[in-house]
């Protein structure tokens, strides 16, 4: 572009600025900050006057390029200063825009403006990072809010809105702006502490629903040790799939190091369903007794017919203590974890016979001898005698009686736990384990009334015994249907 076009641009810019009425002084920041981005320039408030008469209304305002002025002295000198100084930004820029009101039309119109820069004007690319066009609406803050209250990871939430507009130069804000709006938000909800944030959800909760369980524990000097909770669904739940609890306290997901513990089952469909979860300060033998008795409280003293838990010795006592007439069986996953560890990788396989198949009492002992004779040493003998005198909780020969419902392992509180994981990091506050375990639960119930609509479809007979399986497909759901029609046809096949 040569020079007398480029004088001509500016004129014409100029003249399209001066002819411009505003209704408001929002209207005026608005235009000027949108001429401000198309030119690549950043924009602040300068001087307001108001009007002498009782009513103070403002009668004029200025506004200018950000690079106007020039910084002051005694911010250039390193004296009595440790940090390295702030790069200059002020440039006597006389750029600016100022408007007037007009009393009689009660509208602003413009009575002086500049658009001469004494510096380079910021690339399209490099105009986003500029302040007055890096700012969150208050849409857009409460988008934000209800995604990062969904689970969804910020880095995620503004590849979205990126995606939205075309690329980043586009996006109304940047990533730094977004990160730093949540982190103010989460500092404002747990302005009274993160404890106590979190009881008083749990009193909101119970307020909107009645059914709603929680209980608390505090040490002598007030802090939150343990926090237990459950809705009304999960309660009903229970009542209606208790029979068999996994329960799993292998997870510290928060900034405290706080152990989190989920009860969780299976529903008519063979799919996770939670009962209740906690979140404990320790994992000692008072404090399982402690959640064993809350959980027996909250669901009015129903008893679990089987237990699944991991090897914590101190979560054992407290069953013991609590649930002495409930079948307790270890976690198979665990369990071949530590023999892995400890045992030669040869015998992995005799060891899994022990604990998968059922014998009697008489024959297991006679195996677990020949076993140790074959394969005990120095380092395994510790290990094996540990092993054995929990064998009445992890051999098949001693749980063939149990009802497990096909369940060895606490592969379904694993399996939430990951999903928890996809959304939370380890520092996380409690408030944020609470919000996440909530939005984890909607998609479990999700899926349940998922399955609770295909159920309602009538599954299709394929063997002999059609009058059977007839029956069988009104009275069972898909799930547990199919698991019949399966062992049907292995019988035909017979």
């Amino acid at each position: 572009m040569c020079y007398d076009e480029y004088q001509q641009e500016s004129l014409d810019r100029h003249w399209a600025v001066m002819v411009k009425t505003f209704r408001s002084l929002d209207e005026v920041y608005t235009f000027y900050n949108k001429h401000a981005r198309e030119r690549g320039f950043n924009i602040r408030k300068d001087s307001i006057k108001f009007s002498k008469d009782r009513a103070r209304t403002p009668r004029l305002r200025r506004y200018l390029c950000s690079a106007a002025g020039k910084r002051q002295a005694k911010f250039c000198t390193m004296e009595g200063r440790t940090r390295r100084l702030r790069p200059e930004s002020r440039f006597l820029c006389e750029a600016h825009l100022t408007v007037k009101l007009d009393k009689k039309l009660n509208l602003w119109y413009v009575s002086s403006f500049s658009d001469d820069h004494s510096h380079t004007l910021a690339r399209p690319d490099e105009v986003p990072f500029l302040r007055s066009h890096n700012q969150i609406k208050a849409f857009e803050r409460a988008e934000i809010l209800a995604m990062a209250g969904a689970g969804i990871r910020k880095h995620i939430i503004f590849d979205n809105i990126v995606s939205r507009y075309g690329s980043y130069a586009k996006s109304p804000f940047q990533r730094t702006k977004l990160y730093n709006m949540c982190y103010r938000e989460k500092m404002k909800l747990l302005a009274q502490g993160d404890a106590d944030t979190a009881v008083g959800i749990m009193l909101t909760r119970k307020d909107r629903d009645p059914d709603f369980f929680f209980e608390h524990t505090v040490d002598a000097e007030g802090r939150l040790q343990n926090l237990f909770w459950c809705d009304s669904q999960s309660r009903r739940d229970y009542l209606d799939y208790g029979d068999i609890v996994v329960f799993d306290s292998t997870y510290k997901m928060n900034s405290y190091g706080m152990p989190f513990i989920l009860f969780v089952g299976l529903n008519n469909h063979r799919c996770t369903t939670v009962f209740s979860c906690a979140i404990v300060s320790d994992e000692t033998e008072a404090t399982y007794v402690w959640l064993l008795n809350t959980f027996l409280k909250a669901n009015y003293q129903k008893r679990p017919k089987s237990v699944i838990t991991d090897g914590d010795a101190a979560m054992i006592r407290a069953i013991r203590k609590v649930l002495s007439d409930v079948w307790h069986r270890l976690c198979s996953w665990h369990i071949e974890k530590n023999m892995q560890k400890h045992l030669n990788h040869k015998s992995l396989k005799e060891f899994r016979a022990l604990l998968y198949y059922a014998t009697t009492h008489k024959v297991f002992e006679e195996r677990w001898a020949a076993f140790v004779r074959k394969w005990q040493t120095e380092k395994t003998k510790t290990w094996l005698h540990r092993m054995y005198r929990k064998r009445t909780l992890w051999a098949a020969s001693y749980l063939s009686g149990g009802f497990f419902l096909g369940m060895r392992s606490n592969q379904r509180s694993e399996s939430l736990n990951s999903s928890l994981h996809l959304h939370l990091d380890y520092g996380m506050t409690i408030v944020d384990m609470i919000v996440h375990y909530e939005n984890c639960i909607v998609r479990l119930r999700e899926n349940e009334a998922y399955d609770d609509y295909t159920s309602q479809t009538l599954s299709v007979t394929v063997t002999e015994c059609q009058a059977i399986e007839s029956y069988a497909a009104k009275a069972f759901t898909q799930a547990n249907f199919y698991m019949l029609q399966q062992d049907m046809k292995k019988v035909q096949e017979l």
